[in-house]
């Protein structure tokens, strides 16, 4: 090997170094280093390092929260796991949510008519809902955001309507807002095109659309087999967040109801053999069915819940009014796969729970938990709780309750799974 060969090898496995290096470093530290060099740029923007690095990020787990309705912050799961009394406050020199004392990410610049509502976090992306009403129209639109670089997609129109407005009578107008109450939207990855999809859902007349981002086009799609169902909660701090549609691996996933009206029932008229999970493939746009663990033998007054933990799909739900138990799908799509992960007793939390009646003595409303996410080691889960509306970090080491003090007015039920990504808007 001549001289030149082995410059040209040593080349080689230097930039190889500088790679592997790079994607371990946090987005913040990626965006000041495309600075050093040209060589540096190109390869922080590369599609290539790009997916390197959030496989790398996807350890390190954030929880983006909404508090205050319109505000959002995002942090990283070990730093409330640390510390769990903190405060979510404005930065009044930099107008940023802060954790702590700590800047983090600004809030998306787009017009809110009344609160922020986040569809869904897919490889470092958000999708952000708003929606404006006025005399003349009503807009429901969408974007993308990425909180790490800070960056903004377009605004995706979903329906500019005006003849939802119409006259009733001389001077009243018909209440539109029920269009966005009706709508759901859900957000997801078809690796097979290697593009992000959102899911629109119209609960009255099932009717299903889906947008590509590539295409920039909203198209229909078959309509649910089993429409799912959402929201039924008597608790009076239940938001969008519950049941509304898990993705994972290229698929959104929905508890539905068999034979039962999904807008107009009662759990307690509902048998275990009603219940199954739809499943949308965003490969095919097509539908599967999954029934659920054979352990969830008994429907009670709280409402089971699908989650993501592990990697994997989870199911949730009340126990007799003693335990809280989730079960773990560990092959995605195989019903013989579910496994039990947890059962946590009611009397390992900080709810006052009474053992004799079956129910909190502090609550008055069922006890209804949502499972928001696991620990990288596997020892700390970070529960929803409803009635407080409030979270619960629960040790799985020694079964013990604890619960998250953050001096503001969170929706709990609609915290999002995030990591950092460089992934695009656009």
């Amino acid at each position: 090997m001549n001289s030149h060969q082995v410059e040209s090898r040593a080349g080689v496995l230097y930039n190889d170094l500088i790679e592997e290096i790079l994607s371990f470093l946090d987005v913040k530290s990626l965006t000041r280093f495309k600075c050093v060099s040209k060589s540096w740029k190109t390869l922080i923007s590369d599609p290539t390092f790009i997916k390197l690095h959030l496989k790398r990020s996807a350890r390190n787990t954030h929880l983006t929260l909404i508090y205050d309705d319109v505000k959002m912050v995002c942090f990283p799961l070990h730093r409330l796991i640390q510390n769990t009394s903190i405060t979510l406050a404005d930065n009044p020199y930099f107008h940023e949510p802060c954790f702590l004392d700590s800047p983090f990410f600004q809030e998306p610049d787009f017009p809110l008519y009344r609160r922020l509502e986040v569809v869904g976090s897919c490889n470092g992306l958000l999708c952000l809902y708003g929606y404006v009403t006025n005399s003349n129209y009503e807009e429901i639109f969408l974007y993308l955001w990425n909180p790490a670089t800070k960056t903004l997609s377009n605004k995706i129109v979903f329906l500019h309507d005006e003849f939802h407005l119409r006259k009733c009578g001389r001077d009243k107008m018909i209440n539109t807002r029920s269009l966005y109450t009706l709508w759901r939207f859900w957000f997801g990855y078809d690796d097979s095109i290697n593009d992000y999809k959102i899911v629109a859902y119209y609960e009255k007349i099932n009717e299903v659309r889906v947008f590509n981002l590539g295409d920039n086009v909203w198209r229909h799609i078959q309509s649910f087999p089993v429409a799912p169902f959402m929201d039924i909660s008597t608790c009076p701090h239940t938001h969008l967040g519950i049941n509304a549609g898990v993705y994972v691996s290229g698929t959104v996933n929905w508890l539905a109801i068999r034979n039962a009206c999904p807008c107009n029932f009662e759990l307690k008229s509902i048998t275990i053999d009603q219940f199954v999970i739809i499943s949308l493939d965003l490969r095919t746009e097509t539908y599967n069915q999954f029934l659920l663990p054979l352990g969830f033998d008994e429907v009670t007054s709280v409402e089971p819940t699908l989650s993501f933990l592990m990697d994997s799909l989870c199911f949730s739900h009340d126990f007799h009014g003693t335990h809280f138990i989730i079960w773990q799908m560990k092959e995605f799509g195989v019903d013989k796969s579910w496994t039990q992960f947890l059962k946590i007793s009611y009397l390992s939390l900080p709810i006052d729970y009474d053992e004799n009646n079956g129910s909190s003595l502090q609550y008055p409303c069922p006890l209804s938990f949502f499972p928001l996410c696991l620990s990288e080691n596997g020892d700390t889960l970070i529960l929803a709780f409803d009635a407080a509306n409030s979270a619960i970090l629960y040790n799985l080491r020694d079964n013990r309750g604890e619960e998250i003090r953050i001096r503001n007015l969170v929706r709990w039920f609609c915290a999002k799974n995030y990591v950092e990504s460089l992934v695009s808007t656009s």
